[in-house]
């Protein structure tokens, strides 16, 4: 994507982004974005380096009146990897949704900054960022939500849910609501936890191995962020990619419930109100 993009009125694009250069250092980039009225814009940006390699990306965007726009950023491997989301809902009846998705392991690091301003009324904000976080890895979470005086009826939501598989991975979630109006709906949360062993001990006493239970919890839980790529090839993809990444490889495993030739063989009627 070009460091400038403005959509016109009543346009909409769908740009697909991927940071797979496996083993350089990237510069950083900073994309500068400008949604007019009633425009739309699904960025979706994947992001798979080596242990050796660093990204830092920043987005910054103004949204007009009516528009629409979906960001979608999923992080699967990288040694130090540094995301900053910057959104001005400047024109009433504005949405945005800005969604993360990151698993990591061995000595890996992810950073996630986020600020929206609803500087305007009548506009609608969610975010949700969800991370699997295993050996000595670490993450962080920054989120603020801004809301003006003058911005009433403003909708805002944030959320920040970790798993934390050993106790050397680490998490620092800092979500942050800076309200200055009356008539609005805000909420923001973070949870951290492991696994949830009410649904291990579930899916065990159905025959399920531990492994494939615990590899079936995680998929379930990182794929309320994939679920939101509107794109249907684009979802299979990445899909197929949760799965490989949660394995710990790319090649096909004949013992896995989730074998990736055959994604939908398995279906289990599970409660996973808890993950």
């Amino acid at each position: 994507m070009d460091n400038q993009l403005i959509i016109a009125a009543n346009q909409s694009r769908e740009i697909i982004e991927y940071d797979d250069d496996a083993h350089v250092s990237q510069e950083p980039k900073v994309a500068e974005i400008v949604l007019n009225e009633n425009a739309s814009l699904e960025l979706y940006v994947l992001q798979n380096v080596s242990n050796e390699a660093s990204i830092q990306r920043e987005f910054k965007v103004r949204q007009l009146a009516n528009s629409r726009l979906k960001i979608v950023v999923i992080t699967f491997n990288g040694g130090d990897v540094r995301n900053t989301y910057h959104v001005d809902l400047d024109g009433e009846g504005a949405e945005t949704q800005v969604h993360g998705l990151y698993l990591i392991d061995k000595t890996q690091h992810v950073e996630n900054y986020l600020k929206v301003n609803h500087n305007v009324p009548h506009c609608t904000s969610n975010e949700k960022f969800k991370g699997v976080i295993d050996d000595s890895a670490s993450a962080v979470f920054n989120g603020h939500v801004y809301v003006a005086k003058d911005a009433q009826k403003t909708d805002a939501h944030q959320n920040n849910s970790n798993i934390l598989l050993t106790s050397t991975a680490k998490v620092n979630s800092q979500p942050f609501l800076e309200i200055y109006a009356d008539d609005v709906k805000c909420s923001h949360g973070t949870s951290t936890g492991q696994l949830d062993q009410e649904a291990m001990f579930y899916m065990r006493q159905r025959g399920i191995s531990k492994a494939n239970a615990r590899i079936l919890l995680m998929y379930a839980f990182a794929a309320e962020v994939s679920n939101h790529i509107g794109n249907e090839m684009l979802h299979e993809h990445i899909d197929d990619m949760i799965k490989r990444r949660l394995r710990g490889e790319l090649s096909s495993c004949e013992t896995c419930v989730l074998r990736c030739s055959h994604p939908k063989e398995y279906n289990f009627d599970i409660d996973y109100s808890k993950i």
